[in-house]
């Protein structure tokens, strides 16, 4: 979490949503601190009068980018190579990442981080803003704090040029087993379970 007393705000981050473009802009032109850990989300000591705001991703992207970053990438950081069956499928680890959703809390924080959904991390936070990834600079353009400072996010950890976007990976069989994975999430923040032409930019 971020904060900043100067601007009256927290900074919930989303992992797998711009935390680090985020973190970034924030510690570096708005007075942001970095409150708890890297994602904590505690806010019950967060004054009542402040901007409380995250960010949220289309599940679809989402989804593919968690598996890129812990299975693709030539390492095994998370040993998610290690518990997924097919690592190398996205089909395969999207059912896997579905089917241990009730087993996260026997996991490592980081393993159970990545593998939560957007829904859970955000559990009954009343934000005040929820920027949306595929817009971010838009959306963060907009915050009350942001709008007579005119700053670029930083892109850190691009993906472009990495791996192809997320609707080359995304196959009837995966598309079935990431709305059983982040099924909550399409709900709660407004994103239709169709394929689009939104789910390419990621």
């Amino acid at each position: 979490m971020v904060i900043s007393p100067k601007y009256q705000y927290a900074f919930v981050s989303t992992v797998k949503g711009g935390t680090n473009s985020l973190y970034d802009v924030l510690t570096t032109h708005y007075e942001g601190v970095r409150y708890g850990d890297f994602h904590c989300n505690d806010v019950h000591e967060i004054p009542k009068n402040w901007l409380i705001f995250s960010t949220c991703r289309n599940p679809y992207v989402r989804a593919v980018s968690i598996w890129w970053s812990t299975c693709m990438r030539g390492k095994d950081r998370y040993q998610f190579r290690q518990l997924c069956s097919n690592p190398d499928s996205f089909e395969e680890f999207a059912e896997w990442a579905a089917a241990v959703q009730p087993e996260l809390q026997s996991m490592g924080d980081s393993q159970r981080q990545l593998l939560m959904t957007q829904s859970a991390r955000h559990g009954e936070i009343n934000f005040d803003q929820i920027l949306r990834m595929e817009h971010l600079e838009a959306d963060f353009e907009a915050l009350p704090f942001v709008q007579s400072h005119n700053r670029e996010l930083p892109q850190l950890n691009p993906t472009v040029g990495q791996r192809l976007s997320a609707e080359n990976y995304l196959t009837e069989r995966a598309i079935a087993a990431v709305q059983n994975w982040m099924n909550d999430d399409f709900d709660r923040y407004g994103y239709s379970r169709e394929v689009s032409l939104e789910t390419s930019l990621g």
